[in-house]
């Protein structure tokens, strides 16, 4: 386990295969490349890429992948801890722009900080990286509401 972030037990033992399975039911996500890598109970961690497509009209990594990256690292963060046929929306957000998008590949990770029975709270960190050296360049506070998904297994 990671250290420095909460730890709280899960309620699926088979949390890490449900997360890595819902991310890959998000589009969004393999339009930007990103990956999910680290999963682990209250903390997940998304790697992407630089890429071309994903710049704005100043050559950085648009703040728009940059939120999407971090909120779902905080949302698959808190689906970590919901028992089976249970998962999370955002209901906000908040996001602070530290450094201008330039690296090699951003890696961000989701920790939750409180979960609870309707809402979890979770903290998301984004860093650049280039040459092996991290960089933070934003920070994000969500709030994850828990909802019921019938139908999906997994």
């Amino acid at each position: 386990m990671a250290a420095g972030h909460p730890r709280f037990p899960p309620k699926d033992p088979d949390f890490e295969a449900r997360g890595r399975a819902g991310f890959a039911r998000q589009t969004l996500m393999q339009t930007l490349g990103a990956e999910i890598g680290l999963v682990e109970p209250g903390h997940v961690e998304i790697v992407m890429p630089f890429a071309p497509h994903i710049l704005q009209q100043h050559g950085f990594v648009h703040a728009g992948a940059i939120s999407a990256i971090v909120d779902t690292a905080c949302g698959f963060a808190a689906v970590t801890l919901m028992p089976k046929a249970v998962g999370v929306l955002t209901t906000e957000f908040k996001i602070n722009l530290m450094s201008p998008g330039t690296g090699e590949r951003f890696i961000a990770v989701g920790t939750v900080i409180r979960p609870g029975n309707k809402l979890t709270v979770t903290l998301g960190e984004c860093f650049a990286e280039t040459g092996g050296k991290r960089k933070l360049i934003a920070m994000m506070t969500a709030s994850m509401m828990l909802v019921d998904t019938p139908g999906i297994v997994d």
